[in-house]
């Protein structure tokens, strides 16, 4: 996946967030980063289970109930 393509998920519920990041994550090839937009919940429910996986995971506050998350391989 691209860096500069940045996908807005925060409409997802949790549920379906981590069912579509763990399709997208499958696609990446070690190196690649995976960044979208995500809520406060949805960060706090999403990352921690990725980065207990292996996965380098970062984000960064955008606005009040926005952050820019960045998960790679």
């Amino acid at each position: 996946m691209d860096d500069d393509a940045v996908n807005d998920f925060t409409e997802l519920t949790c549920t379906n967030l981590m069912i579509k990041l763990k399709i997208l994550l499958n696609k990446l090839t070690p190196g690649e980063t995976l960044a979208f937009v995500a809520t406060r919940e949805q960060v706090d429910n999403t990352c921690a289970p990725f980065s207990s996986n292996g996965y380098h995971v970062a984000w960064d506050q955008d606005a009040e109930n926005r952050y820019l998350v960045r998960i790679g391989k």
